[in-house]
């Protein structure tokens, strides 16, 4: 799998699941190392563009178990108020980080949309 690049474009290569989840074990496990650290692990799937809701959930709850702090789930893969309303409920109580590009697949939330909707954290 090549290199992380937009999370925008189309025919993304997404890891297979195992190696997803020894990349957030691997961080976790760096960030017990260094004394004091506050390092924010934020864990992130692009799986809902070409393997479904269904599927980037079950990584990100599997991130977490995992020891991730944050979870994001690339905005293109939510697609109505009801999906993010959904994906915040299912991984709660981790802060789910939404990022609103305009213009894209997603509806055009508002930083108080996500807000009202449970989105610890926004990028407008």
């Amino acid at each position: 799998v090549q290199s992380k690049f937009c999370g925008h474009l189309l025919d993304k290569q997404i890891l297979p699941v195992s190696e997803f989840i020894a990349r957030i074990r691997a961080a976790v496990a760096a960030r017990a190392r260094l004394p004091g650290c506050d390092i924010v692990l934020i864990a992130r799937t692009d799986a809902a563009q070409s393997l479904g809701l269904d599927e980037a959930l079950n990584r990100l709850k599997l991130a977490i178990e995992a020891g991730a702090d944050v979870a994001f789930l690339l905005i293109e893969g939510v697609r109505s108020r009801e999906e993010l309303a959904r994906t915040i409920k299912e991984l709660s109580p981790t802060p789910v980080l939404l990022n609103i590009v305009h213009g894209g697949s997603t509806p055009d939330f508002t930083v108080e949309d996500a807000k009202v909707l449970g989105a610890k954290v926004s990028s407008p």
